[in-house]
């Protein structure tokens, strides 16, 4: 009996690959700096709020999913063809997660459009990132990145027609979805709330929440200032913010420069470890190509 090949798999789209601009930002450690603006666009969808409200563990394990979340972005940008493992992994996971919120309305994580939506904040946070603590964007290269998004989004499971064909229509889009997103417990939580500490730290656990809140409550200061002053002004008003003052401004604006230093870092110092380590090893595997075009 002759031994019949494995037909290879089908991927939804190509893998991002090395020189690409998502490959780029994804993993920079700078983005941080806008990681609380992108997870607020997110959960202020009133279907997102109300499943990370009644249902996730932020609030009772931060770090682990934080870590969690950490290895599935890594995997999916940096892992070549196993970004579509985690993309099926991902609707496993989601499956699940349905129920009623606090004023009656249905919801489940794999309603097309509220599952498309956190991906659409990616596209957005990473082109003000880019443009405005980066290297900057011209239009093609927005165009690259709308291009690598979309393919994302296919390797994740976003279902095609939940993904704008261009960029007017991503725009149009957004704008029609920012009147929609709520202010909840889940937005106030991440504008205000320092985590707990960690359990296995050898001290009294009251004593280590108490310093985990004076140091977290300048972060969070910080990230607040950021958000107010490049938030769409009727969202930022919808959830409590203060309109930016003028100091908040040269705050936000000192903190762009010293960002853009950044810039000439290499890749090993840029990047957090896990999206270095993961891309590495997608290099060697030979699993992706890199993009044509390379960023910056």
């Amino acid at each position: 009996m002759t031994a019949t090949a494995t037909p290879p798999v089908t991927l939804p789209a190509e893998p991002l690959g090395p020189g690409g601009i998502v490959w780029y930002a994804a993993g920079d450690q700078r983005a941080l700096l806008l990681a609380v603006r992108l997870l607020l666009h997110q959960v202020a969808h009133p279907m997102v709020g109300a499943g990370v409200e009644q249902q996730s563990v932020y609030k009772t394990d931060p770090y682990g999913r934080l870590w969690r979340t950490t290895q599935s972005v890594v995997r999916s940008v940096y892992g070549g063809r196993a970004a579509a493992e985690e993309g099926q992994r991902l609707l496993r996971m989601h499956a699940s997660i349905r129920g009623t919120d606090a004023q009656g309305r249905s919801y489940h994580a794999l309603n097309p459009q509220a599952y498309a939506w956190v991906h659409w904040t990616a596209y957005e946070g990473t082109r003000l990132f880019l443009r405005d603590f980066g290297p900057g964007l011209t239009d093609e290269q927005d165009q690259q990145l709308f291009e690598e998004w979309q393919r994302l989004g296919l390797l994740i499971g976003v279902r095609p027609d939940q993904l704008p064909e261009t960029r007017e229509e991503f725009w149009a889009g957004w704008r029609e979805q920012l009147p929609r997103l709520e202010n909840n417990p889940v937005v106030q939580d991440i504008l205000y709330a320092a985590p707990r500490a960690p359990r296995w730290l050898p001290v009294p656990r009251r004593w280590a929440d108490a310093a985990l809140q004076r140091l977290a409550s300048p972060m969070l200061a910080l990230q607040r200032d950021v958000i107010a002053a490049t938030l769409d002004p009727d969202f930022r008003a919808r959830i409590g913010l203060p309109a930016p003052s003028r100091r908040t401004r040269r705050r936000v604006a000192g903190l762009r420069l010293v960002s853009r230093l950044g810039n000439g870092l290499p890749e090993p110092v840029r990047l957090a470890p896990l999206a270095l380590l993961r891309g590495r090893r997608t290099r060697r595997d030979g699993t992706t190509r890199p993009e044509p075009v390379p960023y910056p």
